[in-house]
């Protein structure tokens, strides 16, 4: 009968530390995220390349291309020094759908929408970086996270800028 109570009070307890611990992303959840959203832009880009007319939306794509594809490289280079740590190989179930609809856009219908998934994107990976740079628990990934958020905090500003061809 004692121990129905401990683990109560056990139960109550964790639950009481789970919104503290989202609001520290773990260097697991960091790196999850921080790959997904560099798989996202690549792949975002590499359509855009393809189909926009757009030479501003080409110039942008271009860049956050080779950037994000240099930034994943990073991100990859620190987890190869590691065990037990690893990033996912492709975008989540939510980007692979925003794929798949710029897919199936042309001309200024996919500039429109690739001009949103890009200010939304942006926005998010700019938050992500900031808040691991600012309170992340890995030392290694909190300088790396340092490092990208300037040129992070770049393309959201760039991504407003693009036209969006009403």
């Amino acid at each position: 009968m004692i121990l129905k109570p401990f683990l109560l009070g056990l139960a109550v307890l964790a639950l009481a530390a789970l919104p503290l611990r989202a609001q520290t992303p773990q260097a697991e959840q960091f790196i999850a995220e921080a790959s997904v959203s560099n798989m996202f832009a690549v792949e975002a880009g590499t359509l855009a390349l393809q189909k926009s007319n757009s030479t501003e939306i080409k110039t942008f794509a271009h860049q956050a291309v080779n950037d994000r594809t240099t930034l994943g490289t990073g991100l990859r280079q620190i987890l190869a020094k590691r065990s037990g740590i690893s990033a996912p190989d492709m975008p989540d179930e939510k980007r692979l759908a925003v794929l798949r609809d710029l897919g199936n856009l042309q001309g200024a219908e996919f500039d429109r929408a690739y001009v949103l998934a890009q200010q939304k994107a942006n926005e998010e990976t700019e938050a992500m970086f900031a808040a691991y740079a600012q309170s992340g628990s890995d030392e290694e990934l909190k300088s790396f996270a340092s490092k990208a958020l300037p040129m992070l905090q770049d393309y959201a500003k760039q991504a407003k800028k693009l036209p969006s061809t009403n």
